[in-house]
């Protein structure tokens, strides 16, 4: 759940418990995931041409990209891949003894699919709430979108920072020496997506929010049928593992090629406050804690019986067909 977008409450609720009947209700803190998703967003907005140099800018420019399309592929490789193999396979068993086990395999893949759902939505919202800013924007930067106020020149890059006193030390500097400043110091330069341009957002919900949605709604689908028609229940345990490892071939990649320095600034990045109404903490709290876990059981249920009626024209979901499964293995602890 790490890579989860994580929200909390607002700086100036925590600061300020008890309001007046006139004030507005506390907002809510919302942070960027932690991942190569994540690192799509913040990391173009923070690059300057000036300060990181052009080598550097076009660079990191085009290692990001190149990273989120090769995440893209190798996840649609794989489930190209687990789309083949679901074409030359059938249920092995149509009888109810593997019924349980199969929805039981399936319910937690969703869970895991869930996950990325969530994010994919949260990465919408948080690209929908980013508050737009007035300062004119910061000579070098992507798409002319400003990342401080005017009267607030900017010390550093995404990559880079002017030398000279402690809280302007690069990041590569940090990098070598370990230097980990703490949240409270005021002199810390900390990433932020204030101030980003429309057409930014846009080209962010196109290349990041939507497609990984789209890939996430595929997998939960194609997994799913994969994990049911596994010739064993042995294979059945280590398909539900596989199609799991694809949904984190995207967290694999953000580790292994991303800088320590460049995930510091990520994951300690300044939270997008968002307005936060009673509506709304009503809303989250039926969905996330009601009718996530019921529709999750659903899909699961949804996805067997789907696969079941294709594969396995004489099964009934009858309860005598369903509990055949289990008298086998009943009678065989009884004796043993």
């Amino acid at each position: 759940l790490a890579s989860l977008v994580f929200t909390r409450p607002s700086r100036a609720a925590v600061a300020s418990p008890d309001m007046g009947a006139g004030s507005a209700p506390p907002g809510m803190e919302v942070s960027i995931p932690a991942g190569l998703y994540g690192m799509a967003i913040a990391e173009p907005a923070h690059l300057d041409r000036k300060l990181d140099g052009k080598l550097v800018y076009y660079v990191e420019m085009v290692r990001v990209q190149s990273m989120l399309l090769l995440n893209y592929l190798v996840m649609c490789l794989f489930i190209f891949q687990i789309w083949a193999m679901d074409q030359r396979r059938q249920v092995a068993e149509c009888a109810g003894r593997l019924l349980m086990l199969e929805i039981g395999c399936v319910f937690l893949f969703e869970v895991r699919m869930l996950i990325d759902v969530r994010k994919g939505v949260n990465i919408i919202w948080l690209l929908w709430g980013a508050p737009e800013s007035a300062a004119e924007p910061t000579s070098g930067t992507l798409l002319g979108s400003p990342r401080r106020p005017k009267a607030s020149a900017a010390k550093a890059g995404a990559v880079l920072a002017h030398e000279g006193a402690p809280e302007e030390e690069s990041l590569i500097s940090r990098m070598y020496r370990g230097i980990r400043r703490s949240q409270n110091d005021s002199h810390e330069i900390q990433w932020k997506l204030d101030g980003i341009s429309r057409n930014y957002r846009l080209w962010c919900l196109l290349s990041v929010g939507v497609p990984k949605l789209l890939v996430s709604f595929v997998l939960a689908y194609l997994g799913g049928l994969y994990i049911i028609r596994s010739p064993s229940d042995g294979a059945m345990v280590v398909s539900t593992a596989s199609v799991v490892f694809i949904a984190e071939i995207e967290q694999l990649l953000y580790v292994a090629f991303t800088s320590d320095a460049m995930r510091y600034n990520l994951e300690h990045m300044q939270p997008v406050e968002l307005p936060l109404t009673n509506r709304l903490r009503l809303a989250g709290w039926l969905v996330t804690s009601i009718l996530s876990p019921l529709l999750t059981v659903g899909i699961a249920v949804l996805v067997v019986y789907y696969a079941r009626r294709l594969d396995c024209h004489d099964f009934s979901w009858s309860a005598q067909e369903i509990m055949s499964g289990f008298q086998p293995r009943l009678r065989g602890a009884i004796v043993h």
